[in-house]
């Protein structure tokens, strides 16, 4: 009795949470914008978070730079070799360039740098 109960629990968790799960997008290089640079991009920052996370920071290349250096010094990111860097800022700056001020009163992220 116990048995059946528990397998007709699990079998109604399955069917609730299946809508759910075919809603997420797998992260691979290829969801990114196409630029030079993509894949190492998508490589070296994959490792410690979600693209997604890279993809709301909207900075500009002098800013993203600043990133590199907080996250190699507090959260110990391996430091890229210079042309790696050059590679991750030049994908960075463009395929993440800063967003455009919220207009007309919209939402505005309170941590984001005053221009």
């Amino acid at each position: 009795m116990v048995f059946a109960q528990s397998l007709r629990m699990a079998a109604l968790a399955a069917i609730l949470l299946a809508p759910s799960l075919s809603f997420a997008q797998e992260e691979t290089a290829e969801t990114l914008p196409d630029f030079p640079g993509r894949e190492e991009t998508f490589g070296y920052c994959i490792a410690c978070h979600s693209m997604t996370v890279v993809g709301r920071q909207g900075m500009d290349r002098a800013r993203w730079d600043e990133t590199l250096n907080w996250m190699a010094e507090k959260h110990g990111m391996p430091e890229p070799d210079p042309e790696m860097r050059k590679t991750l800022l030049d994908y960075l700056a463009q395929a993440f360039p800063p967003k455009a001020p919220a207009q007309n009163g919209g939402w505005v992220n309170p941590f984001a740098p005053k221009p």
